[in-house]
């Protein structure tokens, strides 16, 4: 049976709903709504015998439940009205929601109104059989042992037990999955198949549609591991935390040394492990090694006990001295993590380092340089390392930040310096005004910028910063020259009260509401996980902190993709919705589903597909988003909205290599530059992207 996290939660309710005869249709009291209709199978054939629960949406309680008779006919009565989300539970198996959904959270929501009927027919998933026999060392079988498959592409989890023989049966929905159990009784240390204590080395099982997958196991024998833990001067070190993990960090035990440094872990399956130490102000692994990465591998074998002895390592200083890469004069104040700040007298001394190679992070308070990390410094017990790192300068830009209707200073307004395309809707903002309303942005490169800035407070609008005060058109910003090197003044920063923009988003063929669709003035970045409003599952949804201009709004939602009030493909094409200081405008959108889609196969130069990561297409005229995908086997596929102008940018990842930037391609002179593609009104936009982990 899945032990899912519905049927926990609404085991009450489900319970309640349990005294409903299953398959048969009650009197309906007055003022409710009933819920029916017909399961088939991922063949077309009545799917029989199929519990059906229905949700209240929010919290997943179950209130109503029944099962399908033989033709798969079902139906739930007595619901009062309102929104229901709905589960199909096999027996043995994985519980599907509707419609075709296999997560609660993605299910799609069904409306019931007084004294009326909602049908709600439903086809269920393919599904296939895992089944096997798990047995101990001896070859005895093991009993009641609870058994998880986990599909490794979606996290999706069936569960069973075994039976008196050690056998155990479940359906699973198609797929490749992973197969543990715990196999000691509160050790909460979990074995993948076939015989292993790490995820990343478990066994790969694919289920296909109405076949068998037999998979059967062995239990690991267990072992033990013990040593003792002293300072570099051989003095014990009682209190100190050991934590064994997997080679992968996946699992393992910990426990505490004694006063005497000694420790014991009693229990642990036969396999591979790294161990650390945490004395508590400092963390060190197994032998002698700064990072989980570079510690040595010590196996635990069955029926034996392991022993391992540990010193701490000695410590030594660094001497941090930091120099203007440009100039190469010491720069006076400046702060590095971990150690802190050289407060005017140019160097930061870092004690208590252990003996071998750290990173350091440098950083300046003024804004005026670049963070930057300092990598593989060298320390030796007793000694002080000195080191003279360059920085390098950067422009700031300065100002204040005003009440736009009395001049009083507004602390705690956040100011974004952008260049022309890179403005987007950011995850957090570091440059904030003081009490006195002063504000410093940077450091920045080179270039022309204009200022975005957006108030804590929610009675504050956000804004452009135009030269008198605010507005929701970048172009109608100022523009602010900076030079790396210099502090530049900006335009003074005026805020004006905040007004709110709110409707429904509806499918303009259908008319029926769009529940997740995010809702902006101003399009974000998919690793970033920046939100600003989003639709409830009756298509609304409130932007709020909008100073009171003229602004366009976005919506993106697939199948959708991204589309600006006046159902624009541009930020600087979008019908303007117009805000009101302390007012609510409404904004209805009726969104089309885009008939264009942009897709391509992204690799090396060699042709190695890509494994994972993400590909954004942007307008060709503002930067901003115009479509989205993550990568899977080399290939990305997103609609897009036609008749625009786009660039690509990546994300990518190749196994341990990571590359990002904006995809380029050698003009007529064999000079590199963006690469724009034109998506068709309808149709297919290929764009094979070729990328280098150089």
């Amino acid at each position: 049976m899945r032990l899912s996290l519905l049927r926990r939660t609404g085991l009450v309710g489900a319970v309640v709903a349990s005294l409903i005869a299953p398959g048969a249709i009650p009197a309906q009291a007055a003022g409710t709504g009933t819920v029916s209709g017909r399961l088939t199978t991922s063949t077309g054939a009545g799917a029989a015998d199929v519990s059906v629960y229905v949700y209240e949406p929010r919290n997943f309680f179950a209130i109503g439940w029944t099962h399908t008779d033989a033709d798969g006919n079902w139906s739930v009565p007595d619901l009062a009205a309102g929104s229901y989300a709905v589960g199909f539970k096999l027996t043995d198996g994985p519980e599907q929601f509707y419609r075709q959904q296999t997560t609660p959270w993605d299910a799609d929501r069904i409306t019931v109104t007084a004294d009326g009927a909602t049908t709600v027919d439903e086809q269920l998933l393919p599904t296939g059989t895992i089944s096997g026999q798990i047995r101990d060392t001896a070859g005895n079988p093991v009993v009641d042992l609870l058994l998880e498959a986990r599909r490794v592409d979606t996290d999706e989890v069936v569960y069973t037990r075994t039976g008196p023989d050690g056998r155990y049966r479940m359906s699973a929905w198609v797929g490749t999955h992973r197969i543990s159990f715990e196999p000691i009784e509160g050790l909460w240390q979990r074995q993948y198949v076939p015989g292993e204590i790490d995820e990343e080395e478990a066994g790969r099982y694919t289920v296909t549609a109405g076949s068998e997958t037999v998979v059967d196991d062995t239990v690991l024998p267990t072992g033990s591991l013990s040593g003792t833990l002293t300072s570099a001067t051989g003095t014990p070190i009682g209190d100190a935390y050991v934590g064994v993990n997997t080679v992968n960090m996946r699992g393992g035990a910990d426990t505490r040394t004694a006063a005497d440094g000694t420790f014991a872990v009693p229990t642990l399956l036969a396999g591979s492990y790294k161990i650390m130490f945490d004395t508590g102000d400092r963390q060190q692994y197994y032998d002698g090694k700064l990072t989980h990465e570079a510690a040595d591998v010590v196996t635990v074998q069955g029926g034996q006990n392991t022993t391992v002895t540990e010193s701490m390592l000695g410590t030594g200083s660094v001497q941090v001295a930091a120099v203007d890469s440009v100039t190469g004069a010491p720069i006076a104040d400046f702060c590095v993590s971990p150690g802190g700040c050289s407060n005017g007298t140019g160097k930061v001394t870092v004690t208590e380092l252990p003996e071998g190679r750290h990173d350091l992070y440098l950083y300046t308070n003024s804004r005026r340089y670049f963070a930057r990390d300092l990598l593989g410094v060298r320390v030796r017990a007793g000694q002080t390392t000195q080191v003279s790192p360059k920085m390098r300068p950067g422009a700031v830009i300065t100002t204040t930040v005003v009440d736009a209707q009395t001049g009083a200073a507004l602390p705690d307004v956040c100011l974004a310096a952008f260049l022309p395309k890179r403005a987007a809707l950011l995850d957090g903002y570091g440059n904030c005004s003081d009490r006195l309303g002063r504000i410093s942005v940077g450091p920045l490169a080179t270039g022309t910028y204009k200022l975005f800035a957006t108030p804590s407070r929610d009675t504050y609008g956000r804004q452009w910063v135009g030269p008198a005060g605010g507005t929701g058109d970048e172009r109608q910003a100022t523009p602010v020259e900076a030079t790396a090197g210099t502090v530049v003044t900006g335009p003074q920063v005026r805020i004006d009260r905040a007004g709110t923009v709110s409707g429904v988003v509806t499918d303009a063929t259908t008319g029926a509401p769009l529940r997740d669709v995010f809702v902006s003035v101003l399009t974000g970045h998919p690793g970033v996980g920046a939100e600003d409003a989003t639709t409830d599952e009756d298509g609304r949804y409130t932007l709020t902190k909008l100073g009171p201009y003229a602004w366009p709004v976005v919506f993106a939602s697939r199948p959708y993709g991204y589309q600006w009030s006046g159902n624009a493909v541009s930020r600087f094409t979008a019908t303007p919705v117009p805000v009101t200081a302390g007012g609510t405008t409404t904004h209805d959108m009726a969104m089309r589903a885009a008939g264009s889609r942009a897709t391509g196969a992204v690799t090396t130069p060699d042709g190695t597909p890509f494994t994972g990561g993400y590909v954004v297409a942007r307008s060709a005229d503002t930067g901003d988003v115009a479509a989205t995908d993550w990568v899977e086997n080399g290939r990305y596929d997103m609609p897009v909205l036609g008749q625009q102008r786009v660039y690509f940018t990546y994300d990518l990842t190749l196994g341990e290599e990571f590359v990002s930037g904006t995809y380029k391609l050698p003009d007529a002179d064999g000079v590199l530059r963006i690469a724009r593609f034109t998506v068709p009104a309808t149709g297919t936009l290929t764009a094979d992207l070729v990328v280098s982990t150089g």
